[in-house]
């Protein structure tokens, strides 16, 4: 590796929502405090709606080829 064009690394405090704090390393030299974690993302709690567009897709797949036979 080349001497000089690696950033420099720093440990660093990161605070999850539920207010655990985990030490990590970055090249950025401040604490982190996040707001959107495994904890609370939609995406990991269960709570995404995608009733919305469920069957919408097949549909407009349906009516675009409406006219053909398979």
């Amino acid at each position: 590796m080349k001497k000089g064009i690696h950033p420099e690394y720093y440990e660093i405090n990161v605070t999850t929502t539920d207010g655990k704090t985990v030490k990590m390393y970055s090249s950025v030299n401040r604490d982190l405090v996040l707001s959107m974690d495994n904890l609370n993302h939609p995406a990991w709690t269960g709570q995404r709606n995608n009733d919305s567009v469920k069957g919408k897709r097949a549909a407009e797949f349906k009516n675009k080829f409406a006219g053909f036979n398979f």
